[in-house]
């Protein structure tokens, strides 16, 4: 009897310590994959967090002051005209800049002899000048230039574009040490376009202009992209005569161009 209860008892005791293995066995896998676990979670590639590129922010070109254009003149026709009149009556436009311009001067008609019968040369206090002399007779050292719309319908782009050359060798002539500014040649209205002058021509005799300012080292002003619409014409809310010859300036037009030219030359 002794014998069974004793056997009874280490029967129990070893039943015990099995348990007690498995139970730990048990606790070391659980551990393990927990483990295991936490290494796939810290093992796994982390992307840093990439955030857009932000943008510089467009800063417009600051525009000069008004007195900067002192020793400027302007040499054009009648669409430099209304720029002349504007700036009349607005001192902080232009400041004190000078103009020599002529209704229907173009680079062709220039270069015609003062006496000349078909010449259409500018007056500057009341004396007849070649417009080519506009600076030797005006002491300006800046000379800005628009003519083309009376030259390109009737000799085309190409020869418009031989003729504005001659005329600033012979500007620079007279006046070698003086500072060109050609300006594009504006555009026109769209319903005043046609097959003799448009803004096609227009744009054509722009771009060998840009061209060949590049060339030269003059400067080139792009006007006509500030003045025209998206189709490449001039806005009506900018002409003086949009049902008439649609290519003069009103008052909001010459606005546009006073602060064109203010922020091309700061550039």
């Amino acid at each position: 009897m002794k014998k069974f209860v004793a056997f009874l008892m280490i029967t129990a005791v070893f039943a015990l310590m099995l348990g007690g293995c498995k139970s730990s066995s048990d606790q070391q896998n659980k551990t393990a994959e927990s483990a295991g676990t936490a290494a796939a979670v810290t093992e796994a590639p982390t992307e840093a967090a990439t955030e857009a590129p932000t943008e510089a922010p467009t800063v417009a070109p600051k525009a000069v002051d008004a007195s900067w254009f002192d020793d400027a003149v302007f040499i054009g026709d009648s669409i430099t005209l209304a720029l002349d009149y504007y700036c009349a009556s607005d001192p902080d436009a232009l400041g004190n800049a000078q103009f020599v311009c002529g209704t229907s001067l173009g680079y062709h008609n220039a270069l015609l002899d003062l006496d000349d019968g078909n010449a259409v040369h500018p007056v500057f206090q009341g004396e007849t000048i070649l417009a080519e002399s506009a600076a030797q007779a005006t002491g300006a050292n800046k000379v800005f230039i628009l003519l083309g719309v009376n030259d390109i319908g009737t000799y085309g782009a190409d020869d418009t574009m031989d003729t504005a050359k001659t005329f600033a060798e012979h500007l620079l002539a007279l006046s070698p040490d003086v500072e060109i500014y050609f300006q594009s040649t504006t555009p026109m209205v769209a319903e005043e376009e046609s097959g003799w002058l448009n803004n096609d021509k227009i744009s054509d005799f722009n771009t060998q202009l840009q061209a060949y300012c590049e060339e030269s080292g003059y400067h080139f002003i792009d006007v006509y992209h500030q003045v025209c619409d998206e189709n490449g014409a001039l806005r009506e809310d900018y002409c003086s005569d949009p049902d008439e010859q649609g290519i003069h300036f009103n008052n909001d037009g010459c606005a546009v161009w006073v602060n064109c030219l203010k922020t091309s030359v700061a550039e």
